[in-house]
């Protein structure tokens, strides 16, 4: 007995016509006379009377049919039950972040765009990175830092330049562009030295040749108010500098010979199962960050 017969039963239980039903269900007659036959085989007596070219249930098959009708609609429920927590898992995704490089508005225009989707932002270390993602603890992490561990894959999906804040009257303001090196005597503003933004500001000036003097640690929304209140100078991406522009008492001035820029990368271990949602925010990020807009920001 399967749930095939199940439905056919039913189905001519309703029709009281082989015909009628087989049409229905869109199968031969035939073949339906022979299921009928096999399932009152099984269950042990006939289910219907047959008169002429119609059947009718009798006794046997009115108990049967009352049974049949709650075994279906508990397993149509089971279905759905199924369906519904399958959706939910599709549509979750656990998004492992160490830079910040996407504002909460980039995650809130994603989400508008698929209102089912569930992001979860677990932050982490950098060295954290690799074992969360092999432990399948996060589907994806984004990184300023491409890994070269085996089983790792990375990928580029932004990269900004960087710009200098400086007061509105140092003496650099006016300034087209500078040179990273000129900055060797200036006092910096920057975030606290375990943030993964703080290291990598730091290589590139001892790239540069010389270490910041980081007179003053706070987070990024802070740092043009204390540069605007002269305490230091402040290396920010592009992004974030575009942001400021409107602050009269700061001038943001683009870093050039070399050019740095700040990138960032989406990682994630080979091989791992991604479901919808962790496909679509992928290519979402791929074609979203390589343009120039407010939703990226160097945090």
């Amino acid at each position: 007995m399967d749930f095939v017969q199940l439905e056919y039963f039913k189905a001519v239980a309703e029709s009281g016509h082989l015909t009628n039903a087989a049409k229905k269900l869109n199968v031969a007659q035939p073949a339906l006379s022979v299921s009928i036959a096999r399932l009152e085989n099984e269950v042990g007596v006939p289910l219907f009377d047959r008169v002429g070219r119609r059947i009718y249930l009798n006794k046997c098959g009115e108990i049967f049919l009352e049974y049949v009708e709650q075994t279906l609609n508990t397993m149509k429920k089971a279905q759905a039950e199924v369906d519904s927590y399958c959706e939910k898992l599709e549509n979750v995704l656990n998004l492992g972040v160490v830079s910040k490089p996407f504002s909460q508005m980039m995650l809130m225009k994603f989400q508008k765009q698929y209102p089912k989707s569930r992001i979860r932002q677990i932050d982490l270390s950098m060295g954290d990175v690799e074992e969360e993602l092999l432990k399948d603890t996060v589907d994806f992490a984004v990184v300023s830092r491409v890994s070269t561990s085996p089983g790792i894959v990375s990928e580029l999906i932004r990269e900004e330049g960087m710009m200098l804040a400086v007061p509105a009257s140092h003496a650099l303001a006016k300034r087209e562009w500078v040179g990273l090196k000129e900055l060797e005597k200036e006092k910096f503003i920057n975030l606290p030295v375990d943030y993964e933004y703080r290291k990598i500001i730091d290589a590139m000036c001892r790239e540069a040749g010389f270490t910041p003097d980081v007179v003053m640690e706070c987070f990024h929304c802070h740092m043009v108010e204390l540069v605007s209140a002269g305490y230091g100078v402040a290396l920010m991406t592009r992004e974030r500098a575009l942001k400021n522009r409107g602050n009269e008492m700061v001038a943001m001035i683009p870093i050039k010979e070399p050019e740095y820029t700040m990138k960032y990368y989406l990682t994630w271990k080979a091989g791992h199962h991604f479901n919808k949602i962790s496909i679509e925010l992928r290519k979402y990020l791929k074609e979203q960050c390589s343009q120039d807009f407010g939703g990226c920001s160097g945090c």
